[in-house]
């Protein structure tokens, strides 16, 4: 016979990630999403010629201490050393402002969008394919889990390596960014990042479709795919183009711009 229920029993997952515990607080490179709209704050727009295709940038006034780490002559130069055909098609990159309770709820340093209508107040100022680049908060900590899976303690290792101080304090890593750091992440890791899972969309989708194959089942067939093997592609292109980069002396290079 199964043992009356008990309200005053304590739940085993409080407290956990089962139930979301200390899940919005772990900011991560991955970030996709395939359509939607989103906001624009107050913000201006250069245009730029980079391998002989226009390049518009948009950039949001920072506020709540936080500053775009990367300029957009940071930008621009990484792009003109990435083979074209590998970002075809992707021609708007956004230096954004999160509010604060994105910042809180779901942190990241960038995010792609394989499809958007970017709006200010109401108004459509751009729509295709972009990617978002993150303002940061340098100096404040970002706290993680001390437990951490393989992919996390990976995250970890590489957050290390960009130059943030990681600290353990009890059950937590602190992870406190600078602003060198930061643009380090966003400049070779983050944007690289993204722009593979658009290199792995360019493959999967779009070629396929130039070829007259089924839209919706070529992006179901994308997303049917494990997180895990599409988050792999995206770093393992990463990795790939960063070291070929740093072999012929392109990266790392100074900050320029504002």
């Amino acid at each position: 016979m199964p043992a009356p229920f008990n309200p005053a029993r304590r739940n085993r997952n409080i407290g956990t990630a089962k139930q979301g515990h200390s899940q919005n607080n772990r900011m991560s490179i991955p970030g996709t999403a395939i359509s939607g709209a989103e906001p624009l704050g107050t913000h201006r727009i250069e245009t730029r010629d980079i391998q002989g295709k226009q390049v518009a940038f948009i950039v949001e006034k920072t506020s709540g201490g936080c500053v775009h780490a990367c300029t957009i002559a940071d930008i621009e130069h990484l792009l003109s050393h990435i083979p074209r055909s590998d970002w075809a098609g992707l021609n708007t990159f956004v230096l954004r402002q999160s509010t604060r309770k994105t910042r809180i709820l779901n942190p990241a340093w960038g995010r792609l969008w394989y499809f958007t209508d970017l709006q200010f107040r109401g108004r459509i100022i751009a729509s295709g394919p972009a990617i978002f680049l993150e303002a940061m908060q340098v100096d404040a900590p970002i706290k993680w889990s001390a437990a951490l899976d393989p992919a996390d303690a990976e995250e970890l290792e590489r957050l290390r390596t960009d130059g943030h101080r990681v600290e353990r304090a009890g059950s937590r890593h602190i992870v406190t960014p600078n602003l060198d750091s930061a643009r380090v992440t966003l400049l070779y890791r983050t944007l690289p990042h993204e722009i593979g899972h658009w290199f792995d969309w360019l493959q999967k989708v779009k070629a396929p479709l130039a070829r007259g194959d089924d839209y919706v089942t070529l992006v179901q067939r994308y997303f049917a795919r494990p997180k895990t093997e599409r988050e792999g592609f995206a770093h393992r292109y990463a990795d790939a183009l960063c070291a070929r980069l740093k072999h012929d002396g392109v990266i790392p290079f100074p900050r320029t711009g504002e």
